[in-house]
């Protein structure tokens, strides 16, 4: 039986039962094939959760953003391609103290001489990390760019971190609300961490103005192949 990447992902973040976990690493001790597959996405995982730096340039990543196209789904081995090719991911882990932090201030400029566009990644529902997040969110929405318009702000949610934007996450929901007096900051969950939690018997309904995207990967290769910066929760 073909196992998909979306299965793989699963498995790395740790979303599967316990019987689907243990049959699938008993497959990848005989399938090299396969764990060369679970590596890939493995490494694209830890690159944009890590924003890991690649052996390139961020001015080749500035010039390249400009010809970007949106992009379907796609294997995760050819995002990570994807990712390779169109230069560092450039980036920085979000804390309970980067208000304070001389790093968000650089990245903040970083962002702005780059036309103003951030994605904001949370993959966690630890507390601390989804307060983070918010935080984050809500002081990039709130910057402007070099011609002073305001930041293009993206706030994703996959794996545990899809708590975030769940109905009935409190004290979240009214956080929530809060960041969508934004005009200029998305909401955006991941279908497959959707469809998992509901396969697991979780009732999932987003907050209102929350969308959905066909996976986070996806999303993320997207916006980093238009040049958007990155940063994690």
């Amino acid at each position: 039986m073909d196992i998909s990447d979306e299965i793989l992902g699963a498995y790395i973040d740790n979303e599967l039962d316990p019987a689907e976990h243990a049959a699938l690493q008993e497959r990848l001790t005989v399938d090299s094939a396969l764990r060369a597959r679970a590596c890939e996405l493995w490494q694209l995982k830890q690159m944009v959760r890590g924003a890991y730096p690649l052996p390139q340039s961020q001015g080749d990543l500035t010039r390249r953003g400009g010809r970007a196209r949106r992009l379907a789904p796609f294997p995760h081995a050819l995002a990570a391609t994807v990712l390779v090719a169109v230069g560092a991911l450039s980036g920085w882990v979000a804390n309970g103290h980067y208000e304070n932090d001389r790093q968000m201030v650089a990245q903040i400029d970083a962002i702005r001489a780059q036309g103003g566009r951030v994605l904001v990644h949370v993959f966690s529902d630890e507390p601390d990390r989804m307060e983070a997040a918010l935080r984050l969110a809500d002081k990039m929405a709130s910057e402007r760019d070099e011609s002073g318009r305001l930041f293009r702000v993206e706030l994703l949610a996959n794996g545990p971190g899809l708590h975030l934007l769940r109905a009935g996450g409190a004290p979240y929901a009214e956080r929530i609300a809060q960041l969508r007096h934004h005009e200029n900051l998305r909401l955006v969950a991941c279908r497959v961490a959707i469809a998992r939690m509901q396969e697991r018997g979780l009732e999932v309904n987003l907050l209102p103005g929350v969308e959905e995207t066909v996976s986070a990967e996806s999303e993320l290769a997207t916006r980093l192949t238009q040049g958007w910066r990155y940063v994690q929760s």
